[in-house]
């Protein structure tokens, strides 16, 4: 995997950085030559309050004999677009509309895949996590000078103020949820506490509706520690912790306390860990790594789970089902589709953003 950030800190694994050629041109296991037959972008960006009058997103223009030119923008309308030019060749994509509006973030992703003859555009709005794509049936291979020019910014090109994250993978990235609960994390089980890695499709994990249940399936990603995928860490004993540990900030936490039922009139809520971060108890993990591992647990049911002490969520996919083609963008794609259950409900009602934000002054379970 080839990770590069928009501040020029390349964030590369040791093998990728093993496949560096002396003239600083990238190498890859699926490339032949000089392209990169398969592999994905991905672009963060403000939206709400960082407005640009041209829409241009990422601009890279060749005008050599290869006349490779790439192109992201949103215009006006908030359609967003993706063309790559390779010589004669074309490949563009299009969303007609943004998720929200307008969102604070997006998130873009592009990948392809020329052995597959795949490409697919998806633009997602963590906050809500809705998720819209596009797709063709003639991908174009990335030139590695284009790469290479994503590494060092050159001249050529043009990354617009907004972007807050981009990198490049390759591999094609899986889109929508990611796994949000960092390797080592540990789980109440039957038979104690265990870490999430070594957890096992069948295995019984201690709920706190239904006592215990088998796991379907557990998933894990690695991303990099940074842009929206960058980690916050639960401090203890706030939130009834044994030890600190760290998730993705989209993580939901059970709240069952005397304030949440004079706020809110429930007995017990889930809300976002970004929603309720505080420097205090709540804070953006500050590591020199440059990755980490996240898993999450699929159940039958949505449940809550014990994870260091702390209540939270298990992994929640709603009725993601029903749309196969945006099923197998996602990391459910490991699943065959009669294995994937149907989750009608949320174990507790979920918090808006501006709800959450009246938890963050001593915000304990």
């Amino acid at each position: 995997m080839i990770w590069l950030a928009k501040n020029d800190e390349m964030l590369l694994s040791q093998a990728t950085q093993a496949r560096m050629m002396a003239t600083n041109c990238l190498s890859s296991p699926n490339s032949a030559g000089a392209d990169l037959k398969i592999g994905s972008i991905i672009i963060e960006l403000s939206v709400k309050h960082a407005p640009l009058s041209d829409g241009l997103v990422l601009d890279y223009q060749d005008k050599t004999a290869s006349n490779c030119s790439l192109t992201v923008w949103m215009n006006e309308n908030g359609e967003t677009i993706v063309e790559f030019r390779l010589g004669m060749a074309v490949n563009r994509l299009a969303i007609s509309e943004y998720l929200s509006d307008p969102p604070e973030q997006l998130r873009i992703t592009y990948s392809w895949d020329t052995i597959k003859k795949q490409a697919l555009l998806s633009v997602e709005d963590p906050e809500n996590g809705s998720l819209m794509q596009a797709e063709s049936d003639n991908p174009l291979p990335f030139p590695l000078t284009l790469i290479n020019a994503l590494i060092s910014q050159n001249d050529a090109t043009s990354i617009a103020p907004r972007v807050d994250f981009l990198a490049v993978s390759d591999q094609i990235e899986p889109v929508g949820f990611i796994p949000s609960i960092a390797k080592g994390s540990p789980i109440e089980t039957p038979f104690g506490m265990v870490p999430i890695e070594q957890l096992k499709p069948k295995d019984m994990v201690m709920t706190a509706d239904h006592g215990p249940q088998p796991v379907r399936w557990v998933c894990s990603r690695t991303v990099p520690m940074t842009g929206l995928f960058c980690p916050l860490r639960l401090r203890a004993p706030y939130f009834g912790l044994t030890r600190d540990i760290l998730i993705a900030p989209e993580q939901r936490i059970v709240f069952e306390n005397d304030e949440v039922e004079y706020l809110f009139g429930e007995e017990s809520i889930l809300a976002e860990a970004r929603h309720i971060a505080n420097q205090t108890n709540v804070i953006p993990e500050a590591s020199n790594a440059k990755n980490i591992d996240l898993y999450q647990l699929l159940f039958d049911q949505h449940q809550i789970i014990n994870v260091a002490g702390c209540k939270m969520e298990s992994l929640f996919i709603g009725n993601i089902t029903d749309n196969l083609e945006v099923c197998n963008s996602t990391l459910l794609s490991e699943l065959s589709v009669h294995e994937i259950p149907r989750h009608i409900a949320l174990a507790r009602p979920l918090l808006r953003s501006y709800e959450a934000m009246t938890l963050q002054v001593g915000a304990v379970h």
